[in-house]
């Protein structure tokens, strides 16, 4: 066969081979690429497709951490009660504290707080935690952090129950104010979630990232208005102090005083900036979290 028809007999080899593979089923990258500025609109798709995974995986943490308790679910909800008890001992028997509303604030404090916290320590560490089932199968890496932080979400939800003895106690009927309690609690959410995001990939490279966390949010407990509350500042440092705006930096500063003031009934005295600060918070940390997950998620689940 000459040069020609050597190269003609290749090119006829090589074109079989192509339309053969091209038959075949190709595999699917189970961490696909995403281009960094589609990552919010490709995670909220992800969790929507997968919706009936995310319930199970919830459903499934629920379970795992009443499993072997006597009582179950109902600690959701004991937990918080007895903790107001002793709120109510402390301060109103013991301490004789004039606001009979002030055990009220701490436990709603608490329960934000506590909110807040979890979700940002489970979802730093969501992807170590969940490395067997990540090696094992193709989810998209962020119904693993959602799972936990709805988790944490749910029981927050259930745990507000208790403070409906603390408004037929102190005469408190919702009113239509109470509208600023789901709204503070998505703030809170998408605040707690969108830090998970930024700093889960790095955790899984640095575990001492989660170290440092846990300890930050112990520390972010006596910073943020739980045994104190926004009203409090404002009445000792003044409205015009320059305290105030560093205060409310601080982002879970707003959405908790939203919380006490929906069961109140009454509307926080909050600057318009102070506001926009407050709900533009929550998005930004969310768009950077996504962006920065999904940037980096793929390349450490190697290292799981």
């Amino acid at each position: 066969m000459n040069d020609a028809g050597y190269r003609n007999g290749v090119s006829q080899e090589d074109a079989v081979v192509s339309s053969e593979l091209e038959r075949e089923p190709q595999l699917k990258d189970m961490h696909p690429h995403v281009p960094l500025l589609q990552s919010p609109l490709r995670v909220i798709s992800n969790l929507k497709s997968n919706h009936y995974l995310l319930k199970n995986m919830v459903k499934r943490n629920l379970n795992q951490r009443y499993n072997r308790a006597l009582l179950g679910y109902l600690w959701t909800l004991l937990e918080p009660a007895l903790l107001a008890m002793v709120y109510y001992i402390l301060f109103i028997i013991i301490a004789n504290y004039q606001e009979e509303r002030y055990p009220m604030w701490i436990l709603l404090g608490v329960i934000g707080w506590g909110m807040f916290a979890r979700i940002v320590n489970s979802t730093i560490s969501s992807l170590s935690d969940n490395s067997g089932m990540i090696k094992q199968t193709g989810f998209p890496l962020e119904i693993y952090s959602s799972a936990t932080s709805i988790t944490q979400l749910v029981m927050t939800l259930i745990s507000l129950a208790v403070v409906i003895p603390f408004m037929i106690n102190l005469g408190l009927q919702p009113t239509p104010n109470l509208w600023m309690l789901p709204a503070a609690l998505i703030m809170l959410f998408t605040s707690a979630y969108g830090v998970g995001l930024i700093f889960a990939s790095m955790n899984v490279v640095f575990p001492d990232v989660g170290h440092a966390f846990r300890f930050v949010t112990r520390a972010g407990f006596f910073v943020s208005p739980v045994m104190w509350t926004y009203e409090m500042i404002i009445e000792r440092a003044g409205a015009d102090s320059v305290y105030i705006d560093i205060i409310l930096l601080n982002p879970v500063v707003v959405p908790i005083t939203m919380i006490r003031h929906s069961i109140e009934g009454t509307i926080p005295a909050f600057e318009l900036h102070n506001i926009i600060y407050a709900v533009a918070f929550p998005i930004m940390v969310f768009v950077l979290g996504t962006m920065i997950f999904t940037k980096t998620s793929r390349g450490v689940v190697k290292r799981l």
